[in-house]
């Protein structure tokens, strides 16, 4: 939105309204004790009136500029279209988009039953693909009674760390669930990293009560932002859990419920192909699902959403601006509305009459008025 939002390519209704006109204007007259907008203008420009506050603007511009504009707002209707897709879809939608450039993800699969654990290193091999991919350094640690770190610090990111980081993932044990002691060390492991950016703390399932005290005392403080995300909490309680901890660390929160209609899979997803180029597997399973309502709507998808309906809006009102001018682009570059004939004569009578009101007096004006 910094890049492509309407205000930074003045493209909202008030810029582009004052690209193709100028406000009709108003004063306050002490004598009458009320606003009087100027009558100049009257009858000489189409006029548009915004229903927001009732400011009224002439407009002077080309046809072909509002049809610019509309173009425009267009072309943003589509990209923030396409952006809410790319937010909402494949690994994005199951964890969120990472912002950092050096991260360090922390599993906690909790009580996980052992097809909810592949579905886990699924969902996780398909965000190591798809975005690990894009930063600088990684590392993957497991909570767990003897705690799991796939490297010792923080590792450049490249193609052959990726497959090592997928190839270790899919080689972990099921195990039942750890201590309550053992979320809140693998999150302190990783913030003891310096150079790490950010934590993204990944939660399978509900987080026993212990581990959430435990939990809010350790990492509250910390030396770098905990984003939190839930993956197939059952109880609302515990996204309502991940979404406070991740306001208090400083973080984001993102949550994942999957639809129970994946099909099995024979072997691990993502692995490499023999040419050692792809680390997607054309059988790997497919993870369906949506955010939780108690989660509420993502800060991102909502900005999103909102600069769309704001682009949506704008661009009609072009349009009605368009339609409710019948008149070509004249060759000055002002688009006149039709002015008619009694108006004209009425000025230039009116004109002869204060004139000769002035120079010959109150008893001449009756026979110039006849």
């Amino acid at each position: 939105l910094q890049l492509h939002g309407l205000k930074r390519n003045k493209l909202s209704l008030s810029q582009i309204l004052s690209q193709i006109g100028f406000q009709h204007r108003k004063d306050y007259v002490t004598t009458l004790g009320k606003l009087v907008a100027s009558r100049y203008a009257d009858g000489l420009f189409p006029q548009y009136k915004r229903a927001q506050d009732g400011s009224v603007y002439n407009l002077t511009a080309k046809k072909e500029l509002i049809l610019h504009f509309v173009d425009c707002l267009m072309g943003a209707i589509e990209l923030y279209k396409q952006r809410m897709e790319w937010l909402t879809s494949e690994s994005r939608q199951i964890f969120g988009v990472i912002q950092e450039q050096c991260i360090v993800i922390v599993l906690d699969f909790g009580t996980a039953a052992p097809t909810e654990f592949d579905l886990c290193r699924d969902a996780l091999s398909m965000v190591l693909v798809e975005q690990v991919t894009q930063v600088a350094q990684f590392n993957l640690i497991r909570a767990a009674q003897n705690l799991m770190k796939w490297q010792q610090k923080s590792t450049p990111v490249s193609e052959h760390t990726v497959k090592s980081a997928v190839t270790w993932l899919w080689k972990l044990d099921h195990m039942t669930a750890a201590s309550h002691i053992n979320s809140a060390e693998a999150l302190l492991e990783a913030m003891s990293d310096e150079a790490v950016e950010a934590v993204y703390y990944f939660a399978v399932g509900d987080v026993p009560v212990d581990t959430k005290q435990l939990l809010l005392e350790k990492v509250s403080d910390g030396p770098c932002p905990v984003n939190t995300v839930s993956f197939n909490a059952r109880e609302d309680e515990t996204i309502i859990f991940l979404k406070d901890l991740s306001r208090l660390a400083s973080g984001r929160f993102h949550a994942f419920a999957e639809k129970n209609d994946y099909k099995d899979a024979t072997g691990p997803a993502l692995k490499c192909e023999e040419d050692g180029r792809s680390l997607i597997a054309p059988n790997s399973r497919k993870v369906k699902g949506r955010m939780p309502l108690v989660a509420g709507v993502r800060e991102d998808v909502f900005l999103i959403w909102k600069e769309l309906e704001e682009a949506r809006h704008t661009v009609r009102q072009v349009q009605k601006i368009l339609s409710e001018s019948d008149q070509p682009a004249s060759q000055d570059g002002i688009i006149y509305v039709s002015l008619k004939r009694f108006t004209i004569i009425f000025m230039i009578s009116n004109l002869f009459v204060n004139s000769f009101n002035y120079m010959l007096g109150p008893d001449a004006l009756f026979w110039i008025t006849c």
